[in-house]
């Protein structure tokens, strides 16, 4: 039997699993990698109702990951709610000091599903923060324009050296498009129809990034991470009518 590459999610806890580092272990479940987890906040919510986060600190982040450092190398690295720019930061050095190999995924969660506002002046020093740093970024729309406003996603990523998935879930319409602007390489367009109905579910910028990390780590490249990711979010969109969404079934 081969051995399963390593996935680490640093993220929230979500009670309900539906997001957070235990949404993001199911999801590398499905893809045959095996995931490691580390908690940056503990949420109170479920997944229509958001009640407040306790915050953990830089030292309790880095204090998890330590043992982990000792026994494992992590092929990707997705990161998901975090405190602060600072918080981000400082745990970005650590990785790159322990696993500098591994490719980073960070999903800037700026926003619960229930509307509760995580950050709103995390912009100010992301510019320096990503650059070099972070691999891949997938904001949605709404996060892509706190953070960087009107800039140009393709300048962008040419500027940071980096990539930018900008997830299409928010857009109008019918059709449902994610779009990878990559340093020096062509944009690439991932699109599909909504899933009938518009069923919702909490969690899905959460699964997707995971999911890539999942790809990247089983050796895929970038472009075809993202293709399999927004399939398989599609997937667990369309696994019943409810807010939480099903992991089974949903890799060949």
């Amino acid at each position: 039997m081969n051995e399963r590459p390593y996935v680490l999610s640093i993220a929230g806890f979500d009670p309900c699993s539906g997001a957070g580092v235990t949404s993001d272990i199911k999801t590398f479940e499905q893809h045959k990698v095996y995931g490691l987890g580390a908690v940056t906040a503990i949420t109170y919510q479920n997944e229509s109702d958001f009640e407040g986060v306790k915050w953990l600190s830089v030292e309790e982040i880095i204090k998890q990951l330590k043992p982990l450092a000792e026994q494992y190398s992590p092929k990707a690295i997705k990161i998901g709610l975090i405190e602060s720019a600072a918080t981000l930061s400082q745990v970005l050095d650590w990785i790159k000091k322990n696993w500098p190999e591994a490719f980073i995924v960070w999903d800037p969660i700026l926003k619960a599903s229930a509307g509760f506002p995580f950050h709103t002046h995390l912009h100010q020093s992301i510019h320096e923060l990503l650059r070099e740093k972070v691999d891949l970024l997938t904001p949605n729309l709404p996060e892509y324009s706190l953070l960087f406003d009107d800039s140009d996603a393709k300048v962008l990523a040419n500027q940071l050296e980096t990539s930018i998935l900008i997830k299409g879930g928010h857009s109008k319409g019918n059709t449902v498009c994610d779009t990878l602007y990559s340093y020096s390489q062509e944009t690439i367009k991932v699109a599909s129809e909504k899933v009938k109905g518009d069923w919702q579910k909490h969690g899905t910028g959460c699964i997707l990034s995971a999911a890539i990390a999942s790809e990247i780590a089983l050796g895929k490249t970038l472009a075809a991470a993202c293709h399999s990711a927004h399939f398989y979010v599609k997937k667990i969109i369309s696994s019943n009518n409810t807010l939480l969404g099903y992991h089974y079934n949903t890799i060949d």
